[in-house]
């Protein structure tokens, strides 16, 4: 950074070659520091910054949010192109976006949905901004990319992934393949993947005693009856006289005829009085939950240890014409479907295009302190939105909601502006 000579303060002077310099006392044994006026000063302890104001551009409403020129000072001071820089408690996720600016790989991580939903949403707008192309149009990451590579540059902004640990929405998993997700309930559970021939999926110690079946990883499909009675042939033809096995298949639902199967089942093993106990487990239930605590004793049962969460609904979008393309939105019957959950933030997007949303700065943060009898203050969402539009047409409108549960919704509207 070149700094005015009166940045320096201390004796102004020049050596042999011309160079001006500045000799600043200092404490200690050394007198003083000589700062050449053309090489900029060395960074004291202070930085002033300017604050974010209520009209900037990058504001956001976060409430944490942090001044972009910050973090770029800090991380062009602390890395170099290409490094990974970090942020564990991302919040509004200004560090990653600095990151993504300066050509630095990032990880930001946070314990709130709404956080990590604000944070995407600006990263993909930055990505977009940078490369000229929308996030959607090449999934494979083959796209061209006009505004990078039409200027000779070769690197592409890359892709964002992300993941989630402890809270698991539930319409995630329905991409997720049948290996994986085996793998994903054993180690939830504590069991160990079955290497051996046969139906069983996994085992929970001690020995052979907990066989365990999976089922599929679509949320809205049910393990097949027949998979079931192979489960059961292969755990009767092992059984041993005075040990007991506790058959275990767990889900996220069971058909109607799987459960009345299993009841066939019980009836065929107290009539035979063979040492076998056969349970269906629901993936989403307390039941689950309780015996995946069992091997945490010493941990605290908060309400983002392991749990799976459920989409909030949005019945539909109301729409209010208040002037010359002037519109009042507002989503009703609305909620979230959790138990113990509710609706913490709703975002606005109010020109949906190519199944990317996009949330207008307005309404990225739209929600309100309330104050609940015996449990103390929290965020909930406000549902009503105003817009008043450039144009007439055909626009997509989109609302889109969290939960304080990890829960996530969208729900679009295709209206006629006037």
């Amino acid at each position: 950074m070149k700094a005015g000579t009166e940045s320096f303060g201390g004796r102004l002077e020049t050596d042999r070659n011309g160079r001006q310099y500045r000799l600043v006392y200092g404490k200690g044994s050394k007198k003083y520091y000589k700062y050449y006026l053309d090489e900029g000063k060395v960074p004291e302890d202070v930085w002033e910054l300017q604050s974010i104001q209520s009209q900037d551009t990058e504001r956001i409403g976060y409430p944490t949010q942090k001044p972009e020129a910050l973090l770029e000072r800090i991380i062009k001071a602390s890395s170099n192109e290409g490094d990974i820089v970090a942020d564990f408690f991302c919040g509004g996720g200004t560090t990653l976006a600095v990151a993504m600016k300066l050509k630095r790989r990032f990880i930001g991580c946070d314990s709130s949905r709404v956080a990590i939903s604000v944070t995407l949403d600006r990263l993909v707008k930055i990505g977009e901004e940078m490369s000229g192309v929308k996030s959607n149009i090449s999934k494979d990451g083959s796209g061209f990319q006009f505004k990078l590579q039409g200027e000779g540059i070769t690197e592409k902004v890359p892709n964002i992934e992300v993941y989630y640990h402890g809270v698991y929405p539930i319409e995630k998993f329905k991409n997720l393949d049948r290996e994986s997700f085996i793998k994903f309930v054993l180690t939830c559970y504590g069991a160990s993947r079955n290497t051996a021939e046969g139906i069983t999926h996994g085992y929970r110690p001690p020995r052979q005693q907990e066989p365990i079946l999976v089922g599929p990883p679509d949320p809205a499909e049910s393990i097949d009856a027949q998979e079931v009675k192979a489960f059961f042939d292969e755990i009767k033809s092992r059984l041993e006289p005075n040990k007991l096995v506790r058959a275990k298949i767990i889900g996220w639902r069971f058909s109607r005829q799987v459960v009345e199967y299993i009841k066939i089942l019980r009836r065929y093993i107290e009539d035979n009085n063979l040492p076998l106990e056969i349970d269906l487990i629901p993936l989403d239930s307390k039941e689950f939950r309780a015996r995946i605590l069992q091997r945490y004793p010493d941990a605290e049962e908060g309400e983002f240890f392991l749990r799976f969460s459920k989409s909030p609904v949005i019945g539909d979008i109301r729409v209010k014409r208040i002037g010359p393309l002037e519109y009042e939105f507002e989503a009703i019957d609305a909620f979230s479907t959790n138990e113990d959950g509710y609706l913490v933030n709703c975002q606005w997007d109010f020109d949906y295009q190519e199944g990317h949303f996009a949330a207008h700065k307005d309404y990225i943060l739209s929600r309100r302190k309330v104050k609940i009898k015996g449990k103390g203050e929290r965020f909930e969402a406000i549902l009503t939105a105003k817009h008043k539009f450039e144009k007439e047409g055909e626009y997509t409108i989109v609302c889109k909601v969290q939960d304080n549960l990890a829960g996530e919704a969208i729900l679009a509207k295709r209206i006629t502006i006037e």
